[in-house]
């Protein structure tokens, strides 16, 4: 299967009594787009840091820029979408559409990530030479999928964001202590305008 180019995540508030439901229902929502807008993966759960702690967070991938857009078609036809914004306890708070770039782990898993850190940026460039070098310490310490993104709509288009999946808390903490060590990272980061980094618990 070809590897997907673009994602678009959606962020929204939700009440604590309508989480529960609320994750059932995406799990469901994430089959149809993959069954009906051709979603290549497709990965919910729960922001449990930062000013969105608490929200709910979606992510869809897609080979072509057009699945977006069956995306939208699949909302606009699903009983299931329907009844997690008719309920009254969901609110969307952000939604963008963002390029995926040539970087990534040389053996992703397919699993589900019990964790995953979303970190943002500003640079110039996409440094993608110095950024490779460093993804063993990734690879090495249990990260099991990677994606390095371009956001292209919305107030930070043209900034990047960095998504990597793991199993475990301890899996992430290994892998900053590694990267801490790593001269080549600490270059990267000290030319980063990093504005965001939060951890999500994955629910499916």
């Amino acid at each position: 299967m070809p590897s997907p180019k673009y994602m678009m995540i959606t962020v929204a508030s939700c009440s604590v009594s309508f989480v529960g439901e609320a994750l059932k229902l995406l799990g469901t929502l994430c089959g149809e787009l993959k069954q009906q807008a051709g979603a290549a993966t497709t990965r919910y759960g729960l922001i449990m840091t930062g000013e969105q702690t608490g929200q709910l967070i979606l992510f869809q991938t897609y080979e072509e820029l057009n699945g977006v857009d069956a995306a939208f078609g699949v909302y606009q036809s699903s009983s299931t979408y329907k009844a997690i914004t008719s309920s009254g306890h969901i609110a969307v708070t952000l939604r963008n559409i963002m390029k995926i770039e040539d970087l990534a782990l040389k053996n992703p898993s397919t699993d589900t990530p019990a964790y995953g850190v979303v970190t943002r940026w500003g640079c110039p460039d996409l440094k993608l030479d110095k950024m490779r070098v460093e993804v063993p310490h990734f690879e090495d310490n249990g990260a099991m999928i990677l994606r390095y993104c371009t956001i292209m709509t919305g107030p930070a288009a043209g900034r990047r964001l960095f998504i990597v999946g793991y199993p475990s808390m301890d899996a992430i903490e290994k892998t900053y202590d590694a990267l801490g060590q790593s001269a080549g990272y600490r270059a990267l980061i000290s030319d980063f305008d990093m504005d965001w980094r939060n951890i999500l618990r994955v629910a499916g």
